[in-house]
C-alpha cells in the first residue's frame, strides 16, 4: 500500500463537531451556502455563493447524490437522508464524532441517538462551560449556591457522559486568562445577576470560573478545548491570540490540565509553537479545513513546523450538514498526503505512526483513555 492509499484508508476520531440537522430542515441550497462561511446569515448571499468553500460544498452534494436527476440539493426524505450521511460518513471512515452540545443551529437538530443512526458512527458529548454556567445562574441565585451547583456539575461530567469541556473564551472576551479573588467573581456575579441578560460576557467571572474548575479536570484526566482565532464574525481574533494564554498554561499545563486549542488560523503556528514547549498542549486547524479549502496544506504544513506530530489532532469543525464533514475529511487527508510525501528523509514506517497518530491514535487517547478504564472497572 502506498502512502496515499495509507492515509485515505485511516479511520478518523473528529474530536470536535457540531450537531446535524434534521431531513426536516427546510431551503437546503440557502443553508448549506451560509454554512459554507461564518459570516452571519445577512451577509448578503450571493457573495458567500462566490467563496471557494460553497463550490466544493456544493461539489461535495453533487458527488454522493444517489438519484438520477441533477437537483442535488433538494430536500431529502428521512431515509434518504439516512443513506446519504451514511455514504458520506462511511467514505471518508469516520468512526467516532465528539459533539460540542453548546452550539444548536437554529434547525430542528438531530439528537446525539439519532446522530449515531444516521451516520452509523459511535458519538461522544462535550461539555462547554460558559453555555452551562449560563443555565446554572438561571436557577441560582446567588454566588455561592451557582458555583456549587457548576462544579458538581463538572465534577459529574465524565458519569453524565461527557468525554470533555470547551471554553468559549476567546468569542466572549479573549483569551486574557488571568487568576482572580473571589471577592471579585462575586461582585461580577452580581452585575450580572441583576442585568437581565442570560450571556456570560464579563471577564473577570469566566477567569474565575476557567482557573478554578481546572483543578476537577485535572482531577478526571479530561481535556480542556479552547476555540482559538477564526470563528463567527462577532469574535475578536485579536484577542483570539493563543500567545494570550501564556500565565494559564504556566499555571495549569505544569499541573496535568490537557489543554486543546481548536481552529487556531491564522495562529496556527503560534498554535504549533504552544505545543512545542508546553506538557499536555495539542491543538488543530480544523475549520480551515472545511471553510478556507485553498490553504489546507500550506495551513497543514505551517502548523507543524515546530510542533510534534503526537500533539497535532484532526477535527472538522463541521455542523448542520454532512458535506462539511466530507469537505472536511477529504482536504485533511489530502493535505497530510503531500506534506508526508515530502518527508523524503523519514522512513516510511515513522511516517505510517504519525499519519495514524492525527487522525485518530492521539484523540482517543486524550479522550477516552480514562474514560474505557473506568469502564473495565466497573
Amino acid at each position: 500500500m502506498d502512502l496515499a492509499e495509507f492515509v485515505q484508508s485511516m479511520p478518523l476520531l473528529d474530536h470536535h463537531c457540531h450537531y446535524l440537522i434534521s431531513a426536516k430542515a427546510k431551503d437546503r441550497e440557502t443553508r448549506l451556502a451560509q454554512v459554507s462561511t461564518e459570516a452571519a446569515n445577512s451577509y448578503p448571499i450571493e457573495d458567500t455563493k462566490n467563496r471557494l468553500a460553497w463550490w466544493t460544498f456544493k461539489e461535495e452534494a453533487k458527488h454522493f447524490y444517489k438519484k438520477n436527476d441533477q437537483n442535488f440539493l433538494q430536500p431529502f426524505t428521512k431515509q434518504e437522508y439516512i443513506e446519504y450521511n451514511r455514504s458520506i460518513f462511511r467514505h471518508y471512515n469516520y468512526q467516532m464524532l465528539l459533539i460540542d452540545t453548546g452550539f444548536v443551529p437554529n434547525d430542528p437538530v438531530t439528537s446525539i441517538a439519532e446522530t449515531q443512526e444516521i451516520t452509523s458512527v459511535t458519538v461522544y458529548t462535550i461539555y462547554r462551560i460558559e453555555t452551562h454556567a449560563e443555565s446554572w445562574m438561571q436557577k441560582e441565585n446567588s454566588f455561592e449556591k451557582w458555583w456549587q451547583a457548576l462544579t458538581t456539575d463538572v465534577a459529574d461530567a465524565k458519569k453524565n457522559g461527557f468525554v470533555g469541556f470547551k471554553s468559549i473564551a476567546a468569542y466572549r472576551f479573549g483569551l486574557r486568562l488571568k487568576k482572580v479573588a473571589v471577592a471579585d467573581a462575586m461582585k461580577a456575579f452580581t452585575s450580572w445577576k441583576e442585568s437581565g441578560r442570560t450571556r456570560l460576557t464579563d471577564a473577570t467571572l469566566i477567569c474565575f470560573i476557567l482557573w478554578n474548575l481546572a483543578p476537577l479536570l485535572v482531577a478526571q484526566k479530561m481535556p480542556l478545548q479552547f476555540h482559538v482565532g477564526y470563528g463567527d464574525a462577532d469574535t475578536d481574533m485579536f484577542e483570539g491570540d493563543p500567545l494570550l494564554m501564556r500565565s494559564f498554561l504556566n499555571e495549569w499545563s505544569m499541573k496535568g490540565l490537557i489543554v486543546v486549542l481548536l481552529h487556531c488560523y491564522p495562529y496556527h503556528r503560534e498554535a504549533g509553537y504552544l505545543a512545542s514547549v508546553f506538557p499536555n498542549v495539542y491543538f488543530d486547524t480544523s475549520l480551515i479545513n472545511p471553510l478556507g479549502p485553498a490553504s489546507v496544506v500550506r495551513v497543514l504544513d505551517e502548523a507543524l513546523e515546530l510542533a510534534p506530530y503526537s500533539r497535532y489532532l484532526f477535527a472538522s469543525d463541521a455542523s448542520t450538514y454532512p458535506e462539511m464533514y466530507g469537505v472536511a475529511a477529504k482536504r485533511f487527508k489530502e493535505a497530510l498526503i503531500q506534506h508526508f510525501t515530502k518527508l523524503k528523509d523519514v522512513p516510511t514506517e515513522q511516517k505510517e505512526q504519525w499519519i495514524r497518530m492525527i487522525c485518530y491514535q492521539t484523540s482517543t487517547n486524550l479522550y477516552l483513555k480514562a474514560r474505557n478504564k473506568r469502564e473495565n472497572e466497573k
